[in-house]
């Protein structure tokens, strides 16, 4: 759930919802990097209430999710709000809604007993954990049966990787993170953790050395690493995800060879592994860290995993850590007093994650067949822009996850980030959120992330705004053009 991180300002219309007027909202303040800061004045301001660390806070959330905040006061409606916002640039899976709300509402799910209405096991009631243990041994392949005592369930992965970074760093050590990555990790380990993510930057450029785009070799880790010493920073671990976002690559079985350059360099290795289920292609095969034999070390090898996109069930804030490490696991077990699921939730949780008939022969396909045709829609609606206006986007669409990154530099004149920023606030006049790449630490400018996995008569209206924002910008990109060839 991450807005955009930029800077400027945007006007945006908003509809009053109460009266269906349409008004204009106030401008949006977007600030470049996470956590800058506010003007003198309001800082000054604040200061009188916060401390030095409820300002970083504050200011932090207000300058990476203030667009989110308008979108969830002006959502778009077919019929109640129709000028409202839509927003392709946060990751819901919104495909298979009917179905997912069929299952919940089935007799199996409306149970009640005294133990679900009392504080649970910090560690998340037993019964929830134990599914999830079976869940995972099926789902990842697990060569043995994983064990209960391993899991922890927190709500949601940015709540465990919060943990993780709290009990597996001191303040002001660090994390290797291969770029462009999800944006929130930031958030989770600045919040708490007071952590560090030493962007790891990998380049779209095919090379010699570079095989595919966005190509992470052992030898980008090892330099990271070393000019992370030569700056006297103390890094504890890497963070990686699997399927990756915002790309959608599947690390190959071979690939997991950078569990032995953490090994060799003493480093904790934390894997996202939320996307696992969301591969739509058949071609394409998923290998979960936990499906290997044997781990270089297992000590140090800790994987997240949530029901929230493979299962379109964001607002169920359900993450989970499985870890082989004793003491990690009763350092991060503390966490579930701040951050618990209700027992209500996690025995829903709980007899979903044990359907696996229903998961198999109904879900699965359908959702996998789902995501394939809006993401076939998706590439022929730009396609089509791009033949329209003449211009090319390249593409990093690979067959998992629940979005494209495109990059659409060609329309950037010059090609800066300054320039990505009035792309994006164009999006933004059109009431269609999208992500752009300087939100993930993307070194080149252009890169946006557009979800697809969206019911498609918003999907259809999304599209047609994007094509709206395309046409304004073409036009812009040739008055530029004109304006430099006249000077020169």
């Amino acid at each position: 759930m991450s807005a955009d991180s930029s800077q400027g300002s945007s006007k945006l219309s908003e509809v009053d919802t109460d009266t269906g007027n349409k008004s204009q909202a106030p401008s949006l303040v977007q600030q470049n990097q996470p956590g800058a800061r506010w003007s003198d004045s309001e800082a000054t301001f604040l200061s009188h209430t916060l401390s030095n660390r409820g300002i970083d806070i504050s200011t932090f959330y207000n300058s990476n999710f203030q667009d989110y905040e308008a979108y969830q006061r002006d959502k778009y409606h077919k019929f109640l709000n129709t000028l409202g916002f839509l927003n392709l640039g946060i990751s819901e899976n919104k495909l298979c809604t009917e179905l997912m709300t069929a299952r919940l509402h089935q007799g199996d799910m409306n149970y009640i007993e005294d133990v679900l209405l009392q504080y649970p096991n910090s560690r998340g009631h037993p019964f929830l954990r134990e599914a999830v243990a079976q869940f995972l041994t099926y789902y990842c392949r697990a060569p043995h049966c994983l064990h209960v005592g391993n899991v922890i369930v927190l709500s949601g992965c940015c709540a465990v990787f919060s943990a993780l970074a709290m009990v597996l760093c001191d303040p002001g050590d660090s994390f290797l993170v291969p770029t462009p990555f999800y944006g929130g990790f930031i958030f989770g380990s600045k919040m708490y953790a007071n952590v560090e993510l030493i962007p790891v930057h990998l380049e779209s450029e095919i090379t010699n050395t570079n095989t595919q785009p966005f190509q992470l070799t052992v030898g980008k880790l090892e330099q990271a690493l070393l000019e992370a010493k030569s700056k006297y920073k103390k890094v504890k671990g890497l963070l990686l995800t699997n399927p990756q976002k915002p790309m959608g690559d599947v690390y190959s079985k071979e690939s997991l060879k950078f569990l032995e350059f953490a090994k060799r360099n003493e480093l904790h290795v934390v894997i996202d592994e939320i996307y696992m289920l969301s591969v739509f292609d058949d071609s394409v095969t998923f290998h979960s860290v936990l499906s290997l034999e044997s781990v270089p070390d297992p000590n140090k090898t800790h994987v997240i995993w949530s029901t929230s996109k493979d299962f379109g069930i964001t607002g169920f804030c359900f993450g989970v850590l499985y870890t082989h490490n004793e003491d990690v696991a009763l350092a991060v077990s503390p966490f579930g007093y701040f951050h618990s699921i209700s027992g209500i939730t996690q025995y829903k949780l709980c007899r979903l994650l044990q359907d696996r008939d229903w998961i198999d022969k109904v879900y699965l396909p359908t959702n996998r067949s789902r995501l394939w045709e809006a993401h076939a829609s998706v590439t022929e609606k730009v396609h089509e822009r791009e033949k329209l206006h003449n211009f090319e986007i390249t593409f990093h669409s690979r067959s998992s996850g629940l979005y494209i990154w495109k990059n659409l530099r060609k329309l950037l004149e010059p090609c800066t980030f300054e320039e990505e920023l009035i792309l994006y606030r164009r999006f933004l006049d059109h009431k269609l959120i999208l992500s752009r790449g300087k939100s993930y630490m993307c070194k080149e400018p252009g890169w946006f992330r557009l979800t697809f996995a969206e019911n498609p008569p918003q999907l259809k209206e999304a599209m047609h705004r994007f094509g709206q924002a395309i046409a304004e910008q073409k036009l812009y990109w040739v008055e530029k053009m004109l304006q430099t060839s006249v000077r020169e």
